[in-house]
């Protein structure tokens, strides 16, 4: 007879997590508090862009953004407040920070997929897309707004559905000001170690077997590869 551990309420899989958007472009899922509850004042998704696709223009009203570069190369775009605009490349190992309310893309540059884990600081935070804006508004407020005449408006084919992800046509133009520096970037795998020393666990006999041993051993051996990565980077040895 077997017997399987109860779900911890601390714990969800992302990879399982509800669905936001998902085709040929890549895919989007999400853990808000309504499949953790114990979650507040944050909830999590997992995007990944294929080649050529984007995270299409977009803001969020109520939340703050973190974003974690697993892996690949993407251009972001942001427009912050005060009409402030930048952008920038990340790379794997690299996170962004984006304030609420900030117009911003990302766009994947590169051959591989690439993928991002995103933290917002609400449990439910909401997304605003550029397109489905646009086509809320008639062609006359469009045209007032752009000092064009409506009949130009007209031309330009418009949603209210709002399209997360989207195919770039042709190669991607990223500004030369893209590989510089930037504010909103953060390169956690380019920093220093805290230690170069090895990892060493002790565990109880109560902890060393059962159904979480082996999320144990591969914390232990995550932990290994980046210490051992992270050092060899450095130049420690």
């Amino acid at each position: 007879m077997t017997t399987s551990a109860a779900r911890s309420s601390h714990t969800v899989s992302l990879l399982s997590g509800e669905i936001v958007e998902e085709s040929e472009l890549g895919s989007m899922r999400r853990v808000t508090v309504d499949a953790l509850p114990i979650l507040k004042n944050l909830s999590i998704k997992r995007l990944l862009l294929n080649p050529g696709a984007m995270r299409t223009p977009h803001w969020h009203a109520n939340a703050n953004e973190l974003t974690y570069c697993v892996s690949g190369t993407a251009l972001v775009s942001v427009l912050d407040n005060h009409s402030s605009f930048s952008n920038f490349i990340v790379t794997a190992g690299q996170m962004f920070h984006i304030e609420s309310g900030a117009l911003h893309h990302i766009e994947n540059i590169g051959t591989d997929v690439a993928e991002f884990i995103i933290a917002f600081r609400n449990e439910r935070p909401e997304d605003f897309g550029l397109g489905a804006t646009f086509g809320a508004f008639t062609d006359a407020v469009l045209g007032n707004t752009y000092d064009l005449p409506s009949s130009d408006i007209t031309k330009i084919r418009r949603s209210t559905v709002d399209h997360k992800l989207a195919a770039r046509t042709g190669n991607p133009t990223v500004p030369a000001a893209a590989s510089f520096n930037d504010p909103h970037k953060f390169d956690i795998e380019a920093q220093a170690p805290g230690s170069t020393s090895p990892v060493v666990t002790h565990a109880s006999p109560a902890t060393s077997s059962g159904p979480h041993s082996g999320h144990l051993d591969v914390l232990v051996a995550y932990h290994r590869k980046r210490y051992a990565r992270t050092a060899l980077a450095s130049g420690h040895r």
